[in-house]
């Protein structure tokens, strides 16, 4: 590869991300992103003052992204199933970054769902009026299931394919819902 007569801060961001999307947070180092552009590691430095500097930007992208991806509508889903979709599809197009994502949906299961989910949640007309805690139910539940079948997805064995998901994540989310809506709230 040729090297580049000047590389910018954004170029340091780009290779960055490209190398996250690739290899995950371990494959981000500076010279890992200094290979990738051709050049010394100095510029790296330079331009962000520090490898953690680069690293909370790169997460920062990387969230705006996976956000993003998964607020994408899929063909003819209900929201719900919609990001049910998504996810497996994150986890066959962008494993790495489906890893992340996950990592993070973990940490969040603790609380109330973020706003889209619930928004995805109430747009379903038996959870219209449940509470949050109620909301928060069936998010976890459909997060346990949703990872599973992304988890057997991404492994590419041929019978889990995104249209079986389609049928798995409908069955499921047909079942929770109609477990939890069915209680009475707390």
């Amino acid at each position: 590869m040729a090297r580049p007569a000047r590389v910018t801060p954004e170029d340091i961001e780009r290779a960055a991300v490209d190398l996250v999307r690739a290899g995950g947070l371990t494959a981000l180092t500076a010279r890992a992103v200094a290979d990738h552009l051709g050049v010394s590691t100095q510029p790296v430095y330079s331009s962000w003052g520090s490898m953690d500097a680069l690293r909370t930007r790169v997460d920062q992208r990387v969230t705006e992204f996976i956000q993003n991806y998964l607020a994408q509508p899929e063909s003819g889903a209900p929201p719900l199933l919609s990001l049910g979709l998504r996810t497996v599809r994150l986890a066959t197009e962008e494993p790495h970054l489906f890893d992340l994502a996950a990592a993070w949906m973990r940490h969040q299961l603790a609380g109330p769902p973020p706003p889209p989910i619930i928004a995805a949640l109430r747009a379903d007309p038996r959870l219209a009026g449940v509470s949050v805690e109620r909301l928060s139910q069936v998010n976890a539940l459909m997060w346990i299931f949703t990872q599973g079948l992304a988890a057997m997805v991404r492994d590419g064995n041929s019978i889990w394919t995104l249209d079986a998901a389609r049928l798995h994540l409908t069955t499921a989310g047909e079942a929770i819902i109609a477990h939890v809506a069915s209680l009475p709230d707390p």
